[in-house]
Formats: C-alpha cells, structure tokens, sequence
C-alpha cells in the first residue's frame, strides 16, 4: 500500500465499465443468493465474489497514475484471478451432475489455499521477483501509463493451474451437453460460450499480448458473462428448470438396482440395493454370489436365463420379502456383431401385494370352506327334507316328483310302471307289547330289507307310520307281482333283530299299474290301497291287486 500512498488517480471510461461490471455481478450474485436451492448456489456465487475481486483491483490499477501502485493492484487481484476458475469449474460439475449437497465449508477452505498462496507469493514479488521478472514497467513515459508486465515463472504456474481448471469446466460442460437433448443441451452449450469467452480473453492476453485499453482484457469480458447470465436467467429461466444427472435417477430409485459385468461382477449399484444387502463400501467389483440376502439368488437367475432379457418372481426368505426382478442385458454393436458389456437387475419389491394375495388367496380358501360347508349343510337340510329321519328312505315329499319323471321316461320307452303299497301286519300289536323303539327297530328293518331287493331304478318310500310304497319303473303285472311275492316270503322267514330280541314280522301289499288302472298318482294310490285292504282281510302276509 505504501506503492499507492503518493500516487495520483483517474477517473476514465474503462475505470468505470470495469466498476459498473463489478456492481453488476454483486447485484446478481446477491440476487442469486437469494433464490430457491439449486445444485452448485453457493459455488456460483463464490465464482462472482471472486471475479468482483478481479474487476474492482483491475480497476484500481487502471485508475492507479503511479506504476509501483499499478503493480501492487496487479499483485492484489490474483486471488480473484484462482478463484473465479476454481469455483466455476465446481459450480459446473455440481449443476451437471444435479449435486443437492452443499458445498462443504472444509472443501471452501480448501479450494481457497491454492489462490491466497500464489497471492502471496504476488506481493511478495519484490523480494524473489517470480512472478514479475525485472523489465516490467509503464509502456510509456505518461502518466498512468499501462504496464508491461514480464511474467516470471510462478506466473505460468498459476497460469496453469487456471488453465486446467478451464479445461475441465470446459469439459463437462461438453460432455454433458453431448449426453443431453433438448433444452438441458441448449443450457449446456450457453455455458460453454459463457465458459469460453472470458478465457479465449485471458488466452489472448497471456499467449499473443493482446490489450483493452492497455490492460489484461479479461475482467472486461466479464460484461459479456454479465449480460449472458441475466439473459439465461430472465429470458430461458435458467435455475426453473434444472437438468437432472441420470445416475441420480438411479439414486433415487426406491427399488434395488444392480449392474454386473460380463464376469458377474458388481460394478454399479444404487443406494437401495446397498441397504438391502447392509453395504457401504468394499462392494464395487465383488463377485454377485457373494452379495450378502440376494447375491445367490440373483446368480441363479442369471445362470438360468443366460443373456437374455427376462422378468420374473424371487423371493428372499432370509430377509422376508419380495421381488420382481427384470433383466436387461447392457450390449454394444461390434463389428463382429453384439458385444455384451453387462447386465442390468431391476428388483421391484412386492412384499406388500403379494402379502396381500396370499391373505386374499387364504381368505378366498376360507370362503371356498364355507361354501364348501354350506353346500353340504344345504344338501343334507335338503335330504332331510326328502328322506324319512328313522329309515332313510324317501317320504312323501319326494314322490311327486320322482313319480312325474319316471311316468315321463315311461312315456317314451313305452313301458308300464308297478306300484304296490305296504303295509307290515300287526304292527300296532307289537308296538303296544314290546314297545315304540322295538318299533322303530323292526321299521329300520324291513326298509333295509326292502332296499336289498330293489333293482337300482326302483324306489321305496315311507309314507306314513307302518306304510310304504314301492314303484317299480318297466315291471308289468307279471313281474310286479313275483317280486313282491318274493320279498313277502323272505321277510316272513327271516327275522329281524331288534334291542328286545329277533322278531318275525309280516307284510300285506297291494298292488296298481300305469297306465292300465289310472295315469295320475293319487288315483293309482287308491287303486293300490283298495288291494291292500282286500289282502288284509284275505288273511295278510299276501300280494292283492294287478288282476
């Protein structure tokens, strides 16, 4: 400061364009500053400090009259210089690669040593003189004259460091907008002009000596960087819609991911994929059978469906859960054909739907059970509607309907139908000596004994207390009457146990034919009945009617 205290100072036009810059690159740091979150805020915001710095020491060494004073502001300005490339390469990879963190206040210290070291070592140029080689003085002997500067080698080594910070933010910038479409591409390529210009300025300066107004042109190319961003800010909306990187597509995936090389290697794998498997480093390049929960698994899959794409069911029962896994496999077109670089294992966790199928399968198995039961309950409330409770055999209920079928098959096979009443003979004697169970046991009797010898077409019913019917669908008189005969004569010889002992019981039965004798069942009844009271009074244990 001492260079400056007897210098002389001028107000002139590139003085104030470099101010009126200044001003406005704080008026749209602050601006910036205070707008929503966007990946690399507070790198860009630390680029326009630093070039805020470059532009007010650019223009108090323009307006400095005394050339000592001159290079001292010279000397001042390189921590702008480092700076600005420094975190405009930051604010360029955090924005391409959609990075939400902030940046770390241990990694702003950082990036800030290499820029306040070669400040340093600018002030103290006049003790090793480095940076500015013996010969730099005024163009001319005017006053405020610029300075030709000779550049010393700590110089070129700064001019390196800002050089290959250029060329990385130059870099991505390229890369992402050859990745990218639309109109993140056109956001991309606005920041290789706004990258390029301002250091084609500084290439300019340092490699072919070229000035503005006698002095490095740089700082005056920021008016162009100034009114590129507030055009991309205003006029495209720049920060209201952000470029998303696809890895963090892949990060944000609520669903594992895992990419495998050709090898089954592990070679990339998203943060749910990593939970899953409770991994946090060591994983890249680990063989996938030996992933923890799903490594085995998964190269079943593999093994399985070799190279193809496929898409089907796991389940992990050591971590209770499930999955749909999809497989893409990852190729490029060689010249010899379709190389395999690797494949891509997309695992959709379905635990909760298929719980829900398997309560939804076990409460349809319930349902299934019930109805199961209740068509049993239905049926038997339905033979038990049909049936006689104490023999088994149908009641009266049935027999309309049994006989309007029957007389239909009739009708077109063209055959007669027999029907003989029964009657046991007396039954009301055995009951009043030996009692209604001993009754009710010889009842279950003669039911049995009259089923075993029905043919399968026949049928036998209880219609009242001691009384039964039988219809024999295609027996004429002739059969109709042997038969009954048959089982009249058989029931008389054998008798039948009961809780009290055997008892011998008898039966009388009369006997009506369809059509002959009547076409309509109450009346065929009659018929039947009136034989059975004739074989009663005949003396009982006989067949009457048909003749």
């Amino acid at each position: 400061m001492n260079a400056c205290s007897a210098s002389a100072w001028a107000l002139d036009g590139p003085v104030l364009l470099t101010c009126a810059v200044a001003v406005g690159v704080l008026l749209l740091a602050r601006w910036v500053k205070r707008q929503r979150y966007f990946p690399g805020r507070e790198s860009f915001v630390l680029m326009h400090l630093g070039s805020i710095w470059w532009m007010v020491a650019a223009a108090l060494e323009m307006a400095a009259q005394d050339p000592g004073c001159k290079v001292f502001w010279a000397s001042m300005a390189w921590p702008g210089i480092l700076a600005v490339p420094t975190f405009w390469a930051v604010f360029l990879w955090q924005y391409v690669n959609s990075s939400s963190r902030p940046l770390p206040r241990r990694l702003t210290l950082g990036l800030s040593v290499t820029p306040v070291l070669f400040w340093l070592l600018a002030l103290s140029n006049p003790w090793h003189g480095l940076f500015y080689a013996a010969g730099t003085a005024p163009l001319s002997a005017e006053a405020g004259a610029p300075i030709r500067y000779v550049h010393g080698p700590l110089f070129y080594a700064a001019a390196v460091y800002v050089y290959l910070f250029m060329l990385f933010s130059v870099a991505s910038v390229v890369r992402a907008a050859l990745t990218s479409q639309g109109v993140h591409r056109r956001h991309y390529l606005a920041f290789v002009l706004v990258t390029c210009v301002p250091w084609a300025a500084n290439v300019s300066y340092v490699v072919f000596g070229w000035m503005l107004f006698g002095f490095d042109p740089t700082p005056f190319s920021f008016a162009f960087t100034l009114a590129a961003f507030a055009w991309l800010i205003v006029g495209v909306r720049l920060f209201d819609l952000l470029p998303v990187a696809r890895h963090l597509l892949l990060d944000e995936l609520p669903d594992p991911v895992l990419v495998v090389d050709s090898q089954l290697r592990v070679i990339e794998a998203n943060p749910a994929a990593l939970k899953l498997a409770g991994l946090r480093s060591g994983w890249q390049g680990r063989a996938l059978v030996d992933w923890p929960v799903l490594g085995r698994d998964l190269q079943s899959l593999l093994e399985q469906h070799g190279q193809g794409e496929a898409e089907q069911s796991l389940t992990l029962t050591s971590a209770a859960r499930y999955f749909e896994v999809r497989i893409r496999a990852i190729q490029r077109e060689a010249h010899r054909g379709t190389l395999l670089l690797g494949q891509m294992l997309y695992l959709r966790d379905v635990t909760l739907r298929h719980l829900s199928e398997l309560k939804l399968a076990e409460a349809l198995a319930v349902s299934e059970e019930r109805l199961r039961t209740i068509s049993s309950l239905h049926e038997q409330l339905q033979e038990q509607a049909l049936c006689d409770p104490l023999t088994g055999l149908y009641n009266r209920r049935y027999l309309d309907e049994f006989f309007s079928r029957e007389v239909a098959r009739a009708q077109r096979e063209q055959v007669p139908i027999a029907l003989a009443l029964i009657d046991l003979d007396h039954f009301k004697q055995l009951n009043d000596e030996h009692g209604h169970l001993e009754g009710d046991d010889v009842l279950k009797g003669v039911a049995q004994h009259l089923l075993d010898n029905l043919r399968t077409s026949d049928a036998v019913f209880r219609i009242g207390g001691e009384e039964f019917l039988l219809i024999l669908p295609g027996a004429d008189a002739a059969e109709a009457r042997a038969r009954l005969q048959t089982i009249c004569r058989s029931l008389a010889e054998q008798p039948l146990p009961t809780r009290g002992g055997a008892r011998y019981v008898t039966l009388s039965a009369g006997l009506a034919l369809w059509p002959y004798q009547g076409v309509e069942l109450d009346r065929l009844l009659q018929i039947a009945d009136s034989a059975l009271y004739r074989a009663k009074d005949e003396g009982r244990n006989r067949i009457c009617g048909l003749t």
